[in-house]
């Protein structure tokens, strides 16, 4: 996957659709969240295609893994195969840190996995609890969904600001670059 643009020893970390899912979730959260009203037509339209990139981004994270080197479309790095959530991945991601030294072969991780995992839940609860109001009759108007719908927006506003905040910390911290591949999709080694 080298192109001309890139230096031998850059690294290929995320493919296209991981940068097109998470981008268009930024779009839609920034959409919902601070510019269009609740329950308006736009609010509901960003909401569905928030739902739709983040069950792309779900099953490019489950399909990802079954691409072989010679037909790889996707980067090893998207795959939930990848997740490691046990004690031994969070002391080495610690220790990597106070090294100041982040392999720059990896993608996200084990606190990144959290994150993403908790979004994901978010964000299709979101989903359901704005469906659920939006077209089932009999909970139009509910307010315990309403409140469930704002406080989930809310934790999501919170994950979103420790993310970036996260990322700028681990990328001056573990010196490595964090922003760059998910702008172009490749680490400088």
């Amino acid at each position: 996957m080298y192109r001309p643009t890139d230096t031998p020893s850059d690294i290929y970390i995320w493919d296209w659709i991981v940068r097109v899912c998470h981008w268009g979730l930024v779009v839609t959260f920034v959409t919902n969240y601070f510019i269009v009203e609740p329950g308006r037509l736009y609010h509901e339209i960003a909401g569905y295609m928030a739902v739709a990139l983040i069950s792309i981004r779900i099953g490019w994270g489950i399909l990802s893994s079954k691409f072989d080197g010679s037909k790889r479309v996707a980067t090893e790095y998207a795959s939930f195969s990848k997740v490691s959530l046990c004690q031994q991945a969070f002391a080495e991601h610690i220790q990597h840190v106070k090294q100041k030294k982040i392999p720059t072969h990896n993608g996200h991780n084990p606190f990144g996995w959290l994150m993403i995992m908790a979004v994901i839940t978010l964000l299709l609860g979101l989903g359901i609890t704005g469906f659920m109001m939006k077209e089932i009759d009999a909970l139009f108007g509910n307010s315990t969904l309403e409140w469930i719908h704002s406080i989930m927006a809310d934790v999501l506003y919170g994950c979103v600001l420790v993310h970036i905040a996260a990322v700028f910390a681990v990328q001056r911290m573990g010196n490595i670059q964090l922003v760059r591949p998910m702008l172009t999709g490749w680490r400088k080694r």
